[in-house]
Formats: C-alpha cells, structure tokens, sequence
C-alpha cells in the first residue's frame, strides 16, 4: 500500500515527469491506450437474493504510469473478472480494481501479475481546453480491436449530471467529436496531452459527447494519493437565488451586493453550527456569489458548489454571510454527508434484504423504485414517490435513514390475510421505529408477543403477522422459493 501510495503522489504531484504520448506516432498511442473487456454481474433488487447472469462489455482504458489504468467506473463496476488487451498481444491480462469513484465516474486498475504494464509509455496530463478548440477522442468504440479517434470542437463547458451515479453534477466539456459504447474511459488529448476522459453521450443531441476535465481528474488522483478514495464533501445547506430586489431589501443587503438565501442546514453537514438557516451567503473563497449562485471562473462562470467539489473532506471553505444586518466570515470544515445516497445507483455490492414469513424488505432507494422498470417515476405508487421524492425534503432528518420497504409477498397461507403487502414504507414495528434494516432483524427476532404489529407510513396502515405461525413457517417458505439466505445486510 505504501508503494502504490508513493506512485500515485508522483503521478498527482509530478505529471511532467511520466513519459509522454508520442501524439502523431500512432504505434505509440496504440501501446499507451489499451481495451477494458469487463465481465461483469449485479444484483436483482426484485428478488434480492437472486443473482443475474454474467454480462460481458468493454471500454477503454490509458497508462497513467506506475503500471496503473485511469479508465470510467462504469467500464469495470459489478466486475467478476476483468481483462485488459494491449495492441497487438492477443494475450489479455488478468486486471483488478484498485480505486474506483462512482460520484465522478473514475477509476484505476492494474494488472493482477506485477510489472505486465510497465513498459506502456505513460500519457501525460494538459489542462482545461478553451472553447472552440479541437480535440481527439481515443478509444475502441463498438467493441473494435482496433484504436479508433475522432475530432471534435470544445463546444461547451459546464456542470452536468454525471449519469453513472445518477445524481452527481461535476464540471464536464461538450464536444461534437463522436463518443460511443466502448469509448468510455478513453483520452481526450489536445496537443498530445490528455485533458479528458471520455465518458457519457446524450441520446438527445446529435453529434455530442462529454468528457471529465483535468479538474475532476486531479481532484481524484489526490483524493486516492494516500491508499484510499474519501469521496467529494458536501456543504449540506439548501439555498434559493436572490434575483428578485425584493428579497435581497428584506435580508438588508447593500444595493451592490448580491448572493443567495440559505432555506435550510442538514443536520450532521459540514454546514451544521457555521451557516444558519436565514443566512445570505455572499462569497466562498473569497469570490463574490451573484444571485444565481454562480461565481466567475476562468473567464466562465460555475456554480459556487462547485469550489467545494475541488476540496479535499478534511478542508476547510472561507464563507462570508450576511446575518442579522452583520457581515461575518466562517471557515467552514468540509465532511461527507449521505444526502442523497439513496437517490444514486448501486454498484459493486448485493442488494441488501430481509426476509421474515414471506415478507421481502428493502432499503427505500432508487434500485428499489427501478423495480417498476425504467418508467418507474410514472409506474411506482404515488405513496411511495412520496417518501422517496417529497418527504425527505420536508424531513431532512430522513435522509440520514436507510428507510425500510415492504417490497413483495411470498404467497403463503401464514401471510395470506395481510391487507398491505406491496411497496409500503416502515413507521414501526412491534412500536419501534424503523430506521434501518437491522432495527427491523432486531425487532422481529427479539420480539416475544403472539403477533408482529406493522405500522406503515402510508396512511397510518398496519399489519399483523401470527409470530408464532411466522416463525415455525420460515424455514419452508426459504426452501418453497428457492432462498438460500433469509438476509443480506
């Protein structure tokens, strides 16, 4: 670990000293860009204990150095065996991940065998391109075995979804050089130097890929610099803009000055006793924040959370606020926090599960409404998109919960008189409150009265389970649906 700790420092901190990419001398950048195959296997969140088959894709990877791979999460996530190809050797080689970050859609991977990757000639890292530059996309695209690059133009940079994850926005560049399957995770270089990774289209627009700047690049590098990947801090204060004149009289800012309205601070955020809900924030970083929540930037103007992005959990930010008619300054120390975790996909783990007398429960997050299929913010009940969507925002406690679902019934007669069985949101059981799976292995497992009492968020539903009943049927109801484990937690 100290070792590979040692090399990702010098390829973070001393990117001009990695060999660098021949640019128009095509055998070299065959050897330095190689094919990911990953054989990968997820979950079914439906029946939880089930496995699906093993699927077979490939991306695109790059030698960064010290035998390592920059390549896209999501070319090597659920992998159960990865392989890498390099030009010309039909030999792959056995691969495993070392770091992998899904909010940014990055990670590293090397070769299982020490030193098979040495000798690839290291690409070395640029900057930002500026607008309406050109740029070349490296990669095998389709599946190819042959490297394959196309041109584009800088079209736009900005912050965007990262679709991975499914609820990050980060910096991201627009280009019209084509972007397809199995170019993920391949370079973006300008003037033989990288200064992107190629990771998602839009279905939307013709002619448009995006790719992640050198900014998020860095930041990942450095976050994984010392053996481990910490994940991005999160300010955790809601915040409206201040465009209307009104608004701004009211929080008795200056004529000249502008900023946002902080609505509200999570409890547990690194916000939480530095920035109070009321507050106006009018500068991070000492940048001044315009009434959009915008801040100049290189010529540009982003999202003032995004200067948090670029800090490290562990950093501080330097806030200035209005409060109360004063001005003041707050350091405010940077933590993760799990807003929102629910809200993401799931990768590299098994759906976590309970099952007791035929009764599945899950934890309430976004696999769990993909269930309805990829329509599910029409299919899924309006109770249920109400817990998930609505009521976190007006409980933000809530969010700091692994909310418990009754997600399905397994027909047998001890639970054949449950008036509500599908899709319903945990209150209490037994008169505990559900606040993650276990509370829910807890109560029914220790639990000694005649019946399991169900109280639901919905409407102030209940059910009732015969204790005695559940419990003498639970071994045949596993054995009837083929369930070798009655949980994963």
């Amino acid at each position: 670990m100290r070792r590979l700790s040692a090399c990702l420092l010098v390829i973070s901190c001393l990117g001009a000293f990695l060999v660098p990419a021949l640019g128009s001398e095509e055998a070299a950048l065959e050897r330095s860009v190689v094919r990911i195959v990953n054989y990968a296997q997820r979950g079914n969140w439906y029946t939880p204990w089930d496995r699906s088959g093993v699927g077979e894709s490939s991306g695109t990877g790059f030698a960064i150095g010290g035998g390592l791979v920059m390549t896209n999460a999501h070319v090597v996530s659920d992998s159960r065996a990865l392989r890498i190809y390099v030009y010309n050797d039909p030999e792959p080689r056995e691969a495993e991940v070392v770091h992998i970050a899904h909010d940014s859609d990055l990670a590293l991977i090397r070769p299982v065998e020490q030193g098979a990757l040495d000798d690839l000639p290291a690409l070395t890292f640029g900057g930002m391109p500026a607008m309406r530059t050109t740029v070349d996309t490296l990669g095998y695209p389709a599946g190819g075995v042959r490297l394959s690059s196309t041109q584009g133009v800088v079209s736009r940079i900005e912050e965007q979804l990262y679709m991975h994850s499914g609820k990050d926005l980060h910096l991201t560049v627009q280009t019209d050089a084509a972007i397809n399957p199995g170019n993920s995770g391949g370079p973006v270089l300008q003037d033989g130097k990288v200064v992107g990774v190629a990771f998602q289209g839009n279905a939307g627009l013709e002619n448009t890929g995006f790719f992640i700047p050198m900014e998020v690049i860095q930041r990942f590098l450095n976050d994984v610099a010392d053996g481990r990947y910490d994940g991005y801090p999160e300010l955790g204060a809601e915040t409206t803009g201040l465009e209307n004149a009104a608004g701004r009289a009211r929080a008795g800012m200056k004529p000249e000055e502008t900023g946002v309205r902080v609505d509200s601070v999570y409890k547990g955020s690194s916000a939480e006793n530095h920035i109070l809900a009321g507050d106006v924030i009018l500068k991070v970083e000492n940048r001044t924040v315009a009434n959009d929540g915008s801040v100049e930037d290189g010529g540009g103007r982003i999202s003032f959370g995004l200067l948090v992005d670029r800090k490290q959990i562990g950093d501080s930010v330097p806030i200035q606020v209005l409060r109360d008619g004063k001005r003041l300054k707050v350091d405010v120390p940077l933590t993760s926090f799990p807003m929102g975790d629910a809200h993401g996909h799931v990768y590299d783990r098994l759906p976590r599960y309970y099952v007791y007398g035929g009764l599945v429960f899950v934890p309430l997050n976004l696999e769990t409404l993909k269930t309805f299929g990829g329509d599910w913010h029409v299919k899924a009940g309006k109770e249920i998109l109400y817990e998930f969507l609505l009521r976190p925002m007006i409980q933000p406690e809530l969010m700091l919960q692994e909310r418990v679902v009754l997600l399905r019934r397994l027909k047998h007669p001890v639970n054949s008189d449950m008036a509500f069985y599908r899709n319903q949101v945990l209150e209490r059981v037994n008169g505990r409150p559900i606040t993650c799976l276990e509370d829910l292995v807890e109560t029914f497992e220790n639990h000694k009265g005649d019946f399991h009492l169900i109280e639901f968020s919905n409407r102030r539903r209940i059910g009732v389970i015969n204790r005695l009943d559940a419990d003498a049927a639970h071994g045949e109801i596993l054995q009837r649906y083929g369930i070798q484990e009655d949980r994963n937690l």
